[in-house]
């Protein structure tokens, strides 16, 4: 860990405001991450809001797929019904799933410490740091790993012509054989995430 790294690790620390996960902020095992996905009404943080998220531990060469979180949370504005067709979630699936501080209570625990590992995180990023930041007073402290970026290097760069994201997921999925579960359910992608990032790490 660079010293920029730790000075940004401990200003953050110095943010937090829920001593129960100052853990969050250790320095992490070796061989331990934690696959994330999230599902949205858009793409746009400013104006959609996040649907659930789901999370599944990574220990070594296993997927802990048994003991993996799938959260739906109830957004401050219900899903229309043109994106319904995206995300797979209705009203009726929404209405009465959890505020976002009952599931960061229990996402950020299973959590921990462990590198976050996504298919473009970036833009889970920016929909749940809003709302950590607001829960404990700082954003994520962890390690956010993209499994595109660790595809195109073990491709040495050879990933001209993949123009979406979703081209992108069903090219590693093909490329290491792995099974399609289905895209956009978020525990399905953190799976699917899971499984492609052992074979490109």
């Amino acid at each position: 860990m660079s010293w920029l790294t730790q000075l940004s690790c401990k200003w953050q620390k110095m943010q937090l405001q829920r001593p129960e996960l100052t853990a969050m902020f250790d320095q992490p095992a070796a061989e331990r991450w934690v696959a994330l996905d999230c599902e949205m009404t858009g793409l746009n943080p400013k104006k959609h809001h996040l649907l659930s998220v789901a999370a599944i531990h990574i220990d070594g060469s296993s997927i802990d797929t048994g003991n993996g979180i799938h959260l739906v949370c109830r957004p401050p504005v219900m899903p229309d019904r043109d994106t319904i067709v995206i995300h797979g979630l209705r009203t009726a699936d929404v209405e009465h799933g959890m505020s976002y501080d009952e599931m960061l209570a229990r996402l950020l625990p299973f959590i921990g410490n462990r590198p976050i590992v996504g298919f473009c995180p970036q833009l889970d990023m920016a929909f749940l740091n809003p709302l950590v930041k607001d829960y404990m007073g700082t954003t994520l402290p962890n390690k956010v790993i993209d499994i595109r970026h660790l595809y195109s290097r073990r491709m040495s760069g050879q990933t001209q012509g993949l123009s979406s994201q979703a081209q992108w997921l069903t090219n590693i999925l093909a490329h290491y054989q792995i099974p399609d579960l289905g895209a956009h359910d978020a525990y399905n992608d953190a799976t699917m995430t899971a499984m492609a990032f052992l074979h490109v790490r």
